[in-house]
């Protein structure tokens, strides 16, 4: 009994000081999603950490899907939890989702790398670029591949 008292207590300490299940810091992660200057509803946006030098271990990846206004509020250890990202470097992947629009959408392509940083509200705004015939192939293949499964 005094075993599980203990490791309540512990989880409870490392969810208010920001920090998540496993340990690894979060700091609050939102942003924009715009494809040609309009925002894009019902995309899928990851935060995926990268390690860096010695760190072999660096977190659980994010995620939040898109509002009507194309703003995303990433959750990484609570599903909606919007607890933010793992501090540190990451690679930014966004997916179709229930997206509508001509731009391109890979959520195993990387959109671009950006650091979270503690202490403050992290902001990105995420421009997608038009698609190109060859994305259009590529999102194709992988939309089969699914339904293949």
């Amino acid at each position: 009994m005094k075993n599980i008292l203990l490791i309540v207590v512990g989880i409870t300490a490392s969810l208010v000081v920001g920090c998540g299940p496993s340990g690894f810091p979060t700091a609050k992660t939102i942003g924009v999603v715009k494809c040609q200057g309009q925002p894009v509803a019902g995309a899928m946006v990851y935060f995926e950490p990268i390690s860096t030098g010695d760190k072999a271990l660096v977190g659980k990846q994010g995620f939040s899907f898109t509002d009507a206004e194309g703003k995303f509020d990433i959750s990484t250890y609570t599903p909606n939890g919007k607890d933010g990202a793992v501090i540190g470097k990451h690679r930014v992947r966004v997916g179709r989702g229930d997206a509508k629009c001509n731009c391109a959408m890979n959520e195993e392509v990387d959109l671009m790398q950006v650091e979270v940083k503690a202490g403050v509200t992290n902001e990105f705004n995420l421009d997608l670029k038009v698609a190109t015939q060859a994305d259009k192939q590529r999102e194709a293949m992988m939309t089969d591949d699914e339904e293949n499964e």
